[in-house]
């Protein structure tokens, strides 16, 4: 059949190990629900007792059917237990329900009126629930409070003015403590935003300073290399003039000489060919072998192109077309002469 066509409690039945004990815990929670909703250590209490029963289901409809004081489930649970644990296998129970009332001090009216409905529901006589009573509280069962007198009605009015009075002084505790809660929530988020500024700021101070010396330390290597730079071009001018003046010296002296040997050494040609020859490597017509080959080495020494490597393409490439032309000179003039 459906489990449709079944209310909670009737499925929690036939889901039930035992249903005597499902019953049972479903009598004890409105026993308890009586003084009003079950709070968690009434909960907890109804658990530690539903470990030593058979019901294998979980206890959370139980406690919301007894928090709303479902008349259907109690009822069935009733006639469960009518038929399955009356008479002398009432009385464990009833000293179970005995017990929780008591555990809270003195029962209220309503739990009362559903003891007294147990124990007769379960043909316990009232003299006997009266000695189960005492028993299980330590004191001689009271007949409650008529409910029909006008001072139980006072005096019931007066304990639910309190009551309104107490929640309203909790919740207006509450809303204090939730107010003071939120501005200290709203200073701790205002401290954090400042520290968080102060350190976007210190990151940012740090950052322009390392940039201010990187700056810094970019502009003295620059004005290093200018300064390198400058000094390179100065010694290699020097070295260049310094070169000039000794072949210049070497060209007169070697042209008075000239005079005097050539009727002994062989000269190259004097065409128009050798004679730019001649002047790429610095020397006069007339100049013979040893005076080429001496003009050729040291002229290549000066203009080789690896001496220029650290000037960049540019430089290597004319002192390459340079070394070139001297040394095309040299071939020519060594091979006419």
């Amino acid at each position: 059949m459906p489990s449709g066509r079944f209310n909670p409690f009737e499925t929690l039945l036939l889901t039930s190990r035992s249903q005597a004990d499902t019953a049972g815990l479903m009598l004890l929670a409105w026993v308890m629900a009586c003084r009003g909703p079950l709070d968690e250590r009434q909960r907890a209490c109804l658990e530690t007792l539903a470990d030593e029963c058979r019901h294998g289901h979980d206890l959370a409809p139980i406690f919301a059917l007894a928090d709303r004081q479902d008349f259907d489930a109690i009822q069935l649970a009733a006639e469960v237990m009518q038929k399955d644990r009356g008479g002398a296998q009432a009385y464990p129970f009833l000293r179970q329900a005995i017990a929780l009332c008591v555990a809270e001090g003195e029962p209220s009216i309503a739990q009362h009126h559903v003891l007294r409905f147990l124990a007769d529901l379960l043909g316990v006589a009232p003299a006997a629930f009266a000695t189960l009573y005492g028993e299980q509280a330590g004191r001689p069962y009271a007949v409650p409070e008529d409910p029909s007198r006008r001072d139980y009605w006072l005096a019931r009015e007066d304990r639910r003015q309190q009551e309104a009075a107490r929640q309203r002084a909790q919740e207006e505790r509450h809303r204090e403590q939730e107010a003071a809660r939120q501005r200290e929530q709203e200073a701790r988020r205002r401290r954090e935003q400042d520290r968080q500024r102060q350190e976007r700021a210190r990151q940012e101070r740090d950052k322009q300073e390392r940039d201010k010396q990187e700056r810094d330390r970019q502009e003295r290597a620059d004005r290093d290399r200018a300064d390198r730079e400058r000094a390179r071009r100065e010694n290699a001018r020097q070295e260049q003039a310094r070169q000039e003046r000794a072949r210049q010296q070497y060209q007169h002296r070697h042209r008075e000489e000239a005079g005097h040997h050539r009727h002994r050494t062989q000269s190259p040609p004097h065409d128009a060919q050798a004679r730019r020859a001649l002047a790429v490597l610095g020397l006069s017509p007339g100049a013979n072998r040893g005076e080429i080959r001496r003009a050729y080495r040291r002229m290549a020494q000066t203009h080789h192109p690896d001496r220029f490597f650290a000037e960049g393409e540019a430089r290597m490439a004319t002192a390459s077309r340079r070394f070139q032309r001297i040394k095309n000179a040299y071939d020519y003039l060594m091979r006419a002469s």
